[in-house]
């Protein structure tokens, strides 16, 4: 092998140190490579969140803020950093972040050079932690459950598909992008996770801005016909969300929203029949305008507004069609107001339609034309009965006083 020049061999040299020179550079940072700050969360459902930063030894400053993004709100917390971490904690029975929805969070700092840092965005979603759910996955629905057979949630997976797929003709509504199912193993399981809500007796609760629905469904001989009522009930409330948006969805009437959900149940709950029929026979129905808002928290009475607003949807849809109530939707979802919106739909008032409503229940067993008549003119007469009897004690007076007149002469 040949001699290398003496300027060659120089300008091997100089790029060795140069080379070195930059790797010493980067090991020596102040921000050290193979160092980097971490941020970490842990959580219990409803219970507590915990979002840390840990930094690097010596490289620590003295606070960092963290940003939490719930929906579209975002949140920051100065928080001080000891011994290297930052640790901000949040009550999740206070301040409850909505379920089964993804959290994001990021931190701001200060470095050592004076310059400010933000870590990668994270995300996570914010499920119910407390249970190992399994997953089956078709199409648009996915489904978690955690305790039953794979053979069971095939057939909650079928019905949900047949479900949405009825609604959706029926209402001419769009196709929905996505809807995910939590399957709970019993009522105190999905009673506990919706405590927050201020609906806790509930079998179901639907959250169809984020497509989830959450179900209590314990794996018995009684699973099948509780799916058939209350999947399609659940999604019915997705199908109408995706239908009329946000906004369109806030002003539908509590009665139109949740009777539509109860007219697509395809085993109708017994309960709201008996409930119905003993309202009405103690004259105990609730006002349908009442029903506009939402509904009573009282048990009994919540289950009768439920009851209400299936017969009473049941009775508008046989009268008029589907073709007036997806009409009836879209003006509500327009803004109209609750009697405005059956008023221009159907040209008659809430009112008039409620007590047009309570006639056809009184003739549901009932065959001839009499018999419907004499079911109107008892209806009427139960209505006009307090206004009766005070126009009769008016006029008492008026009568004794004619009575004395008479006699007087």
């Amino acid at each position: 092998m040949g001699l290398i020049p003496e300027t060659q061999r120089s300008y091997i040299g100089g790029r060795t140190l140069a080379l070195l020179g930059l790797l010493l550079a980067v090991f020596m940072s102040p921000a050290y490579a193979q160092d980097a700050v971490v941020a970490e969360h842990t959580y219990t459902f409803s219970q507590m969140a915990t979002f840390t930063l840990t930094f690097p030894p010596e490289t620590a400053p003295d606070a960092a803020t963290l940003y939490l993004k719930v929906g579209t709100y975002t949140q920051n917390y100065p928080t001080p950093v000891v011994e290297d971490v930052a640790q901000q904690e949040r009550n999740l029975s206070e301040e409850p972040f909505p379920p089964f929805t993804t959290i994001g969070y990021w931190w701001e700092y200060q470095d050592t050079q004076g310059q400010i840092r933000t870590t990668e965005k994270q995300h996570f979603l914010y499920e119910d932690n407390r249970f190992a759910w399994e997953t089956l996955h078709d199409g648009t629905i996915t489904l978690h459950w955690v305790t039953g057979d794979k053979v069971l949630m095939n057939n909650a997976l079928n019905i949900a598909q047949s479900a949405i797929a009825e609604i959706q003709e029926t209402l001419n509504a769009p196709v929905i992008n996505s809807a995910t199912l939590y399957i709970y193993p019993s009522l105190p399981d999905l009673q506990s996770a919706l405590r927050l809500t201020g609906y806790e007796w509930v079998g179901g609760q639907a959250y169809p801005e984020i497509g989830v629905v959450l179900l209590a469904i314990s794996p018995s001989s009684e699973a099948i016909l509780k799916m058939k009522r209350d999947i399609p009930h659940e999604l019915t409330h997705k199908v109408l969300y995706d239908l009329t948006g946000a906004q369109g969805y806030a002003a539908l009437p509590i009665w139109l929203n949740e009777g539509l959900a109860s007219t697509f149940e395809r085993s109708p709950d017994p309960a709201y029949a008996l409930a119905l029929q003993r309202a009405s026979q103690d004259g105990k129905l609730i006002p349908m305008t009442t029903l506009c808002h939402p509904f009573p928290t009282e048990t009994d009475r919540a289950l009768l507004a439920y009851a209400q607003s299936q017969s009473f949807v049941s009775y508008l849809q046989q009268t008029y069609g589907w073709t007036q109530m997806r009409a009836l939707i879209d003006a509500y979802s327009n803004g109209l107001e609750c009697s405005t919106g059956v008023k221009q739909t159907f040209g008659a008032d809430l009112a008039t339609l409620e007590r047009d409503w309570r006639v056809w229940m009184e003739q549901q067993n009932q065959d001839s034309a009499v018999s419907a008549t004499w079911a109107y003119v008892a209806t009427v007469v139960r209505d006009l009965a307090p206004w009766l009897i005070l126009m009769g004690l008016l006029c008492v007076p008026a009568c004794v006083m004619w009575v004395g007149t008479r006699f007087a002469r």
